[in-house]
């Protein structure tokens, strides 16, 4: 409300709307009930006259506001309070930080903001005079009354009383903003109890104590402490009020990294690789699905005689270790064993890289791997973070916690997924608590007997690898094997990380450790493995020099049909099984007879160079005019002719024994 330049006391057209309605408005205008001044726009406003309303209109207006003439004098210290919005003191209500290290309720952040802002108002009309005379025309104590008024009138955080109303401005004049924070609105009786610092800290120990003791122990061992240190005692409920609230600085030390990091450190957000072979999760998971062991175990009788006694455990559970791309979580390879070993991780690599190349038509390495922890040194460089880093072409680094990888959610809700369907299933983990988690446990016992045995945990989980490969991706309508091979051809980058079988096999390959060192020989390649015989065949270009040479064989034990020949220096080459070839013509197949011609093209080629270094070496000697045979029949043989005759007779150095015999025998020449 306000008076217009007639000095008329005129409603504001919000404030008649809010009374009646903006129909009303209307209809009481046409009708010529009300004396409108302004059309409203450009700046202008429509003021209302007051005295020319119905009486039923004043009687609402009287309700809505109390006495208009007394409102109105009141209206100028709301309208300042409008103008001049303390936003200082917003930001700092809005960025205040509570001892429980919380933000302010906005409830508190608003309500503090309009009392600073209503003081500021009344600050401004008490020290400038001339401004309380041109808005109020009253004088200063009817001023107090009327910012009592206000206050309730507005419902203000602030005293309407004048004496405590002027102890408050003067608080806020001395200690800022600070001076409306009620720091005990936001604390708990529970809390208030544990006094201090020490206190507090005894507390929080006893708390953080891995025994996870229950809080009626703690609240116990904890009151023990206090009554001995002159300290108020506590109840449960107080204990349960700090392990709450401050979870934050305990767990740590109650729950482990993995848990802290998991619910208090700041979860950065990564979006998937774009292409396949960017990067790959690996982690090792206890399958949840029950196998029958047998095992025999040696037990005296009644009559102290060892004898044999079935021991049967219908609930093994075998390890796989998975590794899968993280593109979208497609499953590249896996082992499975009865713990995690180095060497069960190495078969998992194996694996999938030979998948890789069964889909691609070539192995290849992927460009980042990301595992847990499991044998990992602090400097990765034992043998299974070397082993990781594939000499140096594969960027590896751990996992601080389990929800970093991947490979996590892999395990969960898409595996069990799978793992359903199988009646040894075991449910989730000892610690899940879903009502779906876990399949009930009588039915269980009852399939028990017919668990599947041991032996056939590699053949269940390849079906259970092949079902989430071809599961189909939501949205896409294609499988994820699908979806992981057109994003591979569509990519350069993924094509790139292609290697070579000598590369894979110098990389992942294990090395032969037999009892006596392979030689390359002329029948090729032979050695036993495992009980099992096995023979290479050799490129013909390491004929004849190096025959009879030691060499390692690196393999692979899931495709023994190439090997890496070696012996660190000078010969290195992937051998192929050995292929006999047909000796009858009407054996032959589709490409034997080029495999026979390469053969003997290679034989004419050693046979040529075993000519070669006789008729090489008859003509140097030709040069120097030297004839061996000649030498060794004469009568007198000198010391350095018989050395560069036996050299010139043999395809090798003289042996250290004989060159000793032949110095004898050359002094004795010497002598006659």
């Amino acid at each position: 409300m306000k008076y217009n330049d007639r000095t008329m006391l005129c409603l504001t057209y919000p404030e008649y709307v809010e009374c009646f309605g903006p129909d009303t408005y209307k209809n009481d205008k046409k009708r010529g009930k009300l004396i409108v001044y302004g059309r409203g726009g450009n700046g202008s406003e429509v003021l209302i006259d007051f005295e020319t309303l119905p009486a039923d209109r004043k009687a609402k207006v009287i309700e809505k506001y109390g006495d208009p003439y007394q409102y109105v004098v009141k209206q100028p210290l709301t309208e300042w309070a409008q103008l001049n919005w303390n936003k200082k003191a917003f930001d700092f209500y809005n960025n205040y930080t509570l001892p429980n290290s919380a933000k302010l309720p906005t409830e508190y952040r608003d309500k503090y903001t309009k009392a600073v802002t209503y003081m500021d108002g009344i600050i401004y009309y008490t020290t400038d005079k001339q401004a309380l005379k041109r808005d109020f025309n009253i004088k200063m104590e009817a001023f107090w009354r009327i910012a009592g008024d206000v206050i309730k009138a507005q419902n203000v955080a602030l005293p309407s009383y004048e004496t405590r109303l002027k102890e408050r401005i003067k608080s806020y004049k001395k200690d800022g903003f600070n001076c409306l924070i009620e720091t005990f609105r936001f604390s708990n009786d529970n809390r208030a109890k544990v006094k201090g610092q020490k206190a507090q800290d005894v507390l929080l120990k006893l708390i953080e104590l891995d025994n996870k003791h229950s809080d009626e122990v703690i609240a116990a061992s904890y009151n023990l402490w206090a009554v001995q240190n002159g300290m108020e005692t506590i109840t449960h409920h107080a204990v349960a009020y700090h392990r709450r609230n401050l979870d934050y600085q305990v767990v740590m030390a109650r729950e482990g990294k993995a848990a802290a990091y998991s619910k208090y450190s700041k979860h950065v957000k990564q979006a998937r690789p774009s292409a396949p072979l960017m990067l790959i999760n690996s982690d090792d998971n206890v399958l949840d699905l029950y196998f029958k062991e047998v095992k025999y175990v040696k037990v005296k009788n009644k009559q102290g005689v060892l004898k044999n006694k079935k021991v049967v455990n219908n609930y093994w559970r075998p390890v796989m270790y998975v590794i899968i791309d993280c593109h979208n979580d497609y499953p590249l390879g896996y082992a499975v064993g009865e713990t995690v070993t180095i060497e069960l991780i190495k078969e998992a690599c194996r694996n999938a890289i030979a998948h890789i190349a069964e889909l691609t038509g070539k192995p290849h390495i992927w460009h980042q791997l990301k595992s847990d922890k499991w044998s990992i040194d602090r400097d990765l460089e034992g043998e299974l973070a070397t082993f990781f880093k594939m000499g140096g072409e594969t960027i590896y680094f751990p996992a601080q916690v389990a929800q970093s990888k991947y490979i996590e959610r892999v395990f969960g809700r898409p595996l069990h997924k799978v793992l359903k369907v199988f009646p040894n299933y075991s449910g989730a983990n000892i610690t899940a608590t879903s009502v779906t988690s876990r399949p009930n446990t009588d039915a269980l016992q009852k399939r028990a007997a017919n668990f599947p045995d041991k032996s056939k945990a590699p053949e269940v989980i390849e079906m259970v690898i092949n079902t989430m490969r071809h599961s189909i991706v939501e949205g896409t309508g294609k499988s994820r094997q699908e979806q992981w091979l057109e994003d591979y051809h569509a990519s350069e980058f993924s094509k790139t990380r292609a290697i070579s079988v000598e590369r894979k096999l110098e990389l992942v390959g294990v090395k032969h450790e037999p009892n006596e060192p392979v030689r390359l020989s002329v029948e090729g390649i032979n050695f036993q493995l495992n009980k099992q015989n096995f023979s290479f065949d050799i490129p013909g270009i390491y004929f004849p020099e190096q025959v009879n040479k030691r060499v390692e064989i690196i393999y692979d034990p899931a495709d023994m049909s190439q090997v890496l020949v070696t012996d660190n220096k000078g010969i290195r080459f992937v051998a192929d099984t050995y292929q006999f070839k047909p000796s009858a013509i009407a054996d032959y197949k589709e490409g034997d007879r080029a495999r026979i011609n390469a053969e003997n093209e290679d034989k004419t080629r050693i046979a040529a160079k075993l000519s070669n270094y006789v008729e090489d070496r008859n003509a140097r000697l030709q040069r120097e005019r030297i004839d061996a045979q000649s030498i060794i029949q004469a009568s007198v043989l000198t010391k350095a002719i018989n050395h560069k005759a036996q050299k010139a007779l043999t395809s090798y150095e003289t042996p250290m024994y004989l060159e000793n015999t032949i110095d004898a025998i050359s002094s004795i020449y010497d002598e006659m």
